[in-house]
């Protein structure tokens, strides 16, 4: 098996000689994935909930008392229905939102925030803003200022392929 490894290693130069790639290009979205996955990884146990969760929860703090629909909701954080249905329903046997039934099908289709579920997302919200604190402390202001700007330049390039 090293045998194997070690020939597929030394065979790499003469495997990609057909890629386009001379290996000096920059890579920014492989950089971008690697970071993004590193930061989901330790911003669920700094803040002690998945950046998933917390947006969800966001959204509908910003909208409480009122309740969203699982539509809107999907549309605002740009994710399929599906997985709002999903994450809807976790937060709901936690005690943190409550699902009303739509008047027309009878199919639970709105959302809204607890009690509980405001307090939930108010101490995640500080222990966010906490740790993006410790982040940025490591960060010249000027270079997070760079970084903002080439995010939003992606951002808008990626909404441009849509």
């Amino acid at each position: 098996m090293v045998n194997y490894i070690l020939m597929d290693i030394e065979r790499i130069p003469e495997m990609v000689a057909g890629c386009p790639h001379s290996g000096d290009e920059s890579h920014l979205l492989r950089e971008i994935v690697r970071t993004h996955q590193a930061l989901m990884n330790v911003f669920t146990r700094e803040v002690g909930m998945p950046g998933a969760r917390l947006a969800l929860l966001r959204l509908l703090a910003i909208c409480h008392p009122e309740e969203l629909g699982v539509m809107e909701i999907a549309r605002r954080l740009g994710i399929n229905a599906a997985a709002v249905t999903r994450q809807v329903k976790e937060m709901e046997a936690a005690g943190l939102v409550v699902r009303s039934v739509s008047g027309k099908d009878g199919r639970y289709r709105f959302v809204r925030l607890t009690p509980e579920g405001l307090s939930v997302f108010q101490r995640m919200h500080e222990r966010a803003h906490a740790f993006e604190e410790a982040l940025s402390a490591s960060v010249d202001a000027e270079d997070i200022a760079a970084a903002l700007r080439v995010l939003a330049l992606v951002r808008t390039a990626i909404e441009g392929l849509r």
